[in-house]
């Protein structure tokens, strides 16, 4: 594997880390990429404080995937337990933060922050549930990922139904978190025991995306061809369509597309001199962030660099996440 670049990458990611999100990405590709020296002294750096989190309790719940990753299993079970205690509902999936001005919002990014992390603890049922909420909620009729909806208000309630949605547009970090969630959810799962009806939601936001690509690039809001370019939508979306591919999802066209993806963010957007993703969307896309002004972009933000080193090791290095064997622990 191409250590060099890949390591150069994720280190730059681990300048700007301040979520348990950003966290869990760049230890998940560390992984995934064979980055095994200092991996543990990382995950040491979770431990050393509470996993569970607030008002981030979804973001920092996904730092227990990397720590079954570790081998620190009666850790991740623990944070597991607390997890389950301090979790906060809302539409029937789990409530990103526990704000209260948050109160109610349903977010794409947890679809990202808990499945897999359920999953390899191996709760598989209540993983792919969440999955399937979080699509019966945010997705547009053509399988597009939107972002925030308010599910406090019930919709006979509302002024113009429009005010529920706190970001309504099909944001590209959005598509790339519940697609991302999904792989790596499935991965860890026998395929026999897969929900067929979550591989079916699956194929049809893929199926999509690939429709939206242009010149192997993602838009910040995808079927807004006069948005801006955001590599971090690309980069997601990209890794998930190449490790859904290894795992026999979304055909030759999503292995293309991931293809596509890889090429044109390292040929346009990388700065190679400082292993930096540039044109990452400034973020989160909530109402009164100004982030599709392109004085906003970001380079360098820590989830462009962790599923940019991810993706180029599935597309580039030739990793088989089969090859890798990860599986989930058997339920408690």
């Amino acid at each position: 594997m191409s250590d060099g670049i890949v390591k150069r990458i994720v280190d730059h990611g681990w300048r700007g880390v301040n979520s348990g999100g950003k966290h869990s990405a760049l230890l998940n590709a560390m992984h995934l990429s064979g980055l095994r020296s200092g991996f543990q002294e990382r995950v040491a750096e979770v431990l050393a404080g509470p996993v569970i989190t607030h008002p981030n309790v979804a973001d920092s719940s996904s730092r227990i995937r990397p720590l079954v990753l570790a081998g620190k299993v009666k850790e991740a079970r623990a944070a597991g337990d607390a997890f389950d205690r301090e979790r906060v509902a809302a539409g029937g999936v789990t409530q990103h933060t526990t704000a209260r001005s948050t109160s109610g919002w349903v977010f794409a990014d947890t679809a990202y922050m808990v499945p897999p992390s359920q999953a390899i603890l191996g709760r598989w049922g209540f993983a792919a549930a969440e999955l399937k909420g979080f699509h019966r909620i945010l997705a547009q009729p053509d399988g597009l990922m939107r972002h925030v909806f308010n599910a406090s208000v019930p919709p006979d309630e509302s002024y113009v139904e429009l005010d529920l949605w706190i970001d309504g547009t099909a944001w590209g970090r959005a598509n790339g978190w519940w697609m991302a969630g999904v792989v790596d959810t499935l991965e860890v799962i026998p395929r026999q025991d897969w929900d067929a009806e979550l591989v079916a939601l699956y194929e049809k936001t893929a199926a999509r995306l690939i429709e939206c690509q242009y010149n192997g690039a993602w838009h910040a809001t995808i079927d807004d061809s006069y948005s801006l370019l955001d590599t971090s939508a690309t980069v997601m979306i990209g890794y998930a369509l190449a490790k859904g591919s290894q795992l026999g999802l979304g055909g030759a066209r999503g292995e293309e597309a991931s293809h596509l993806a890889l090429e044109t963010v390292m040929r346009h957007h990388f700065d190679w001199r400082e292993a930096i993703l540039r044109n990452q969307q400034f973020g989160p896309m909530i109402v009164n962030i100004p982030s599709p002004n392109p004085r906003y972009y970001d380079h360098g933000n820590a989830y462009g660099q962790a599923f940019l080193a991810k993706l180029y090791s599935l597309v580039a290095d030739g990793v088989r996440v089969r090859d890798l064997e990860v599986r989930s622990l058997p339920a408690a």
